[in-house]
């Protein structure tokens, strides 16, 4: 089914852009949030195509581009976007492989990127293809859907913060390694145009439904008043792992733990609600990767370890977080493509440096 995008919907897309996100921060600048939605409603509205309607839509040979940010957001804080990033960096990729694209799609649907496909797709007027690449936050741009599906992420195009234009190509697929060195000189991000191909191979390799599901579970979060992670637990296929008080917030400075960049480990100990020694203890690796329960693993990724404040009925704000906060953990199933031994491998355990075997969940 082909559906719109309707600035009317965009606090519904703003709020379920944030589940499952906890990167530095769970909120954008208000100037980007503004500028976001001005786009819609001066572009659109924006046309989504879902992958199995890709067929009717575009001509076999049909050319799509993925964009997203990569870096740092809380630098998004002190190096603002000019707003010309990601339309630029297309028209780059474009000139780069001598092709015009009838298409576009989000590295993922969440957080600052779906916004950042929002705002392009409508800048180059082109349809936004309803899928993404993660299905949640992940930190590297080679952990995706597409790459799964034998996509490179390169011949790329990124854009910084001082107008720098950075092209990479990596007959070799160091890609995210090329790209994250320059991110560091560029200025902390860059939004990019990446993983060109087809439209029908983007759709064939993405995960159907990412966009209006974020929008659907946006509308969940602004619109309940008691029961958020039940709600949303029975809405998205997931299951409340336990709602507790922090007790203790440790940074691990000396951790001797393997991690892949730009991740920063953190732990956060929740003693659960209604229970006298029970405690939920969560790993983050930019965002939470690991849950326990009275030490034994609850969840891990790549499955999606979500924290919502129930008083403020919103997500969780890393920045915000304090000793003695109340929050529900929610965990929500990955799409079953991360569920592959490929899958697991590429945003399981390991990437993250956890020695543990994975384990589906039981929902």
């Amino acid at each position: 089914m082909t559906s719109e995008l309707r600035v009317e919907m965009f606090d519904d897309l703003l709020a379920g852009s944030q589940l499952g996100v906890l990167s530095g921060a769970s909120t954008f600048p208000g100037a980007f949030e503004s500028w976001v939605r001005m786009v819609l409603a001066e572009h659109g509205p924006l046309q989504l195509v879902d992958p199995e309607d890709v067929g009717a839509t575009f001509s076999p040979d049909a050319q799509a581009v993925c964009v997203g940010m990569v870096g740092s957001l809380p630098a998004l804080y002190e190096m603002p976007f000019r707003g010309d990033e990601a339309r630029t960096a297309v028209h780059d990729l474009e000139r780069m492989r001598g092709t015009t694209f009838a298409c576009m799609a989000a590295l993922n649907a969440a957080g600052v990127n779906v916004l950042i496909a929002v705002a392009a797709a409508c800048q180059l007027r082109l349809p936004l293809l309803n899928c993404d690449g993660q299905g949640q936050i992940l930190p590297l741009i080679d952990q995706t859907t597409y790459k799964l599906a034998g996509l490179s992420p390169a011949p790329l195009v990124g854009v910084g913060p001082w107008g720098d234009i950075i092209a990479v190509r990596s007959p070799l697929a160091r890609a995210e390694t090329l790209t994250r060195a320059a991110v560091s000189g560029a200025g902390g991000w860059l939004v990019t145009a990446m993983y060109p191909a087809l439209v029908s191979q983007l759709a064939a390799a993405g995960i159907p439904g990412a966009i209006t599901r974020c929008i659907e579970a946006g509308s969940t979060l602004r619109s309940s008043r008691g029961q958020l992670g039940s709600r949303l637990a029975r809405q998205l296929g997931g299951r409340i792992l336990g709602r507790g008080r922090v007790l203790e917030i440790t940074q691990h400075r000396e951790s001797g733990i393997r991690t892949r960049p730009p991740a920063q480990p953190l732990s956060i100990l929740l003693e659960v609600s209604g229970s006298t020694q029970s405690e939920i203890r969560l790993e983050v690796r930019n965002e939470v990767v690991l849950a326990t329960l009275d030490g034994a693993v609850a969840a891990v990724a790549p499955d999606v370890i979500c924290l919502l404040d129930p008083l403020r009925r919103r997500t969780v704000d890393l920045l915000d977080l304090k000793l003695g906060d109340v929050m529900e953990v929610l965990l929500l199933p990955a799409h079953e493509l991360w569920h592959t031994l490929a899958g697991v491998q590429l945003a399981g355990p390991s990437s993250f440096g956890l020695p543990i075997a994975y384990r589906k969940p039981t929902l």
